[in-house]
């Protein structure tokens, strides 16, 4: 039911009846790591260990995910590998044990146990046409690639279409239908389907978020170079909202991500601080959100400093022509983030305190989109990412400021309020 402080009183008062509950133990610990008590679930799994009366997997795999929600992914990997040592079909341990080896750059083992999700579940079950494709050449065959997960894998994955293609024969891509068009301007695969559709005939076939996988063992091997454009004959329709906007720095935010994405939560926030932060003189500001998070633009009072371009964006195709026509996109962690890097535009993006795994560890930049820069959040404190992503917008918005306004108009007005008061600025202050 979600009530997890209700759960955590209840726990607490089944151990003050019996300490020596390890099932206990470990569902406190489950409950404090939903509440971001990190620190305290580790303790608490760690005591279920100690008084289990036998090497149980799902203790070792609780300990290992609250390792991984406090950062600790390389302990996680050991609580994660010594739950597969106890039930080496565990998936749930095995799945974890990848995104923790991704989130160190360990790609070779990561990559391995990725693979998982096609037996456990995660990938709806399907029955594809022809054998599982390896890697190898496939010339005179025609290979299927399958479309998985959320529209922003389809997006990073698609940097490997070209290499894949070169490999052999005729290459079909499965996407979600708001990608076709963008997928089909790449101008590699033989067709381009949308998910949903009767699926052909293939003699070979692969899921697109294995590609990483076959072709990119080490950070080293990342294929980094843009690969994606807008069609052209989808810009004119931005042109006028962007004239509007001559001599300011040309700005979109995007606030969310999918609402039905389990951990949206914890990766969004809200419009309103968007504006506290980046509606800045110099700086003309769009919306390229959508989904229900667009209601927040309707709550805003008439007159406020930001263009909503959603009407005009009816598939990703759109959005690339929208995004292709600006200075620099800032947002939290969504598919956008992925299509304006991969056309290699300036991206700021707000990281939270559990950021996906492709965004690695404490690092500024990422070998996946050189263009994109992270701003990471302190812990649970988004105050740091948006402080410093908003000072570096002020520094960037100088020249289109001070372009529009006389020199003059630059002088505080302190002094002048201290001379019209007789006091001096300190007291004036």
């Amino acid at each position: 039911m979600h009530r997890y402080v209700d759960a955590l009183w209840s726990y607490r008062a089944a151990l003050a009846l019996n300490a020596d509950r390890s099932d206990t133990w470990t569902n406190l610990g489950n409950s404090l790591t939903t509440l971001k008590q990190f620190k305290s679930a580790i303790i608490c799994h760690e005591r279920a260990i100690a008084l289990s009366p036998r090497e149980d997997p799902v203790l070792h795999h609780n300990l290992g995910v609250s390792l991984c929600k406090a950062g600790r992914h390389a302990d996680a990997v050991a609580a994660f590998t010594r739950a597969l040592e106890i039930k080496p079909d565990y998936h749930p341990a095995r799945w974890d044990r990848a995104l923790a080896h991704l989130y160190l750059g360990n790609y070779r083992e990561g990559w391995a146990d990725y693979e998982v999700r096609l037996v456990s579940g995660q990938v709806p079950k399907r029955s594809p046409p022809g054998n599982k494709w390896d890697g190898a050449p496939y010339p005179g065959k025609r290979l299927l690639l399958l479309a998985e997960q959320g529209f922003g894998d389809m997006l990073w994955t698609a940097r490997y279409l070209p290499r894949v293609k070169a490999l052999g024969g005729e290459l079909i891509v499965e996407c979600r239908r708001e990608l076709v068009p963008l997928i089909e301007s790449m101008d590699v695969a033989n067709r381009v389907i949308a998910r949903g559709d009767k699926l052909p005939s293939a003699d070979l076939h692969c899921y697109i978020c294995s590609l990483p996988g076959l072709f990119t063992p080490d950070l080293d091997a990342i294929p980094s170079a843009p690969y994606l454009c807008a069609p052209t004959d989808r810009l004119a329709k931005f042109r006028p909202l962007f004239e509007r906007a001559v001599g300011a720095l040309k700005v979109a935010i995007v606030w969310s991500g999918s609402v039905t994405f389990g951990n949206n939560r914890d990766r969004a926030h809200v419009l309103m601080r968007f504006l506290q932060s980046f509606a800045i003189p110099g700086v003309q500001l769009y919306s390229l959100q959508k989904g229900p998070p667009e209601r927040e633009l309707a709550a805003l009072p008439k007159g406020s400093p930001i263009i909503d371009l959603s009407p005009h964006i009816a598939d990703f195709a759109d959005t690339g022509a929208a995004v292709a026509q600006l200075d620099l996109v800032i947002m939290t962690d969504s598919a956008v983030a992925h299509l304006a890097g991969a056309m290699g535009k300036p991206v700021w993006l707000l990281l939270g305190q559990s950021p996906h795994w492709l965004w690695l560890l404490e690092r500024t930049d990422i070998p996946w989109y050189p263009t994109l820069r992270l701003f990471r959040s302190s812990g649970s404190d988004w105050d740091t990412a948006f402080d410093a992503a908003s000072a570096e917008l002020m520094e960037l918005a100088k020249p289109q400021f001070a372009a529009a306004v006389p020199a003059n108009r630059f002088e505080s007005p302190a002094p002048k309020l201290a001379r019209n008061l007789a006091l001096s600025p300190a007291k004036a202050r």
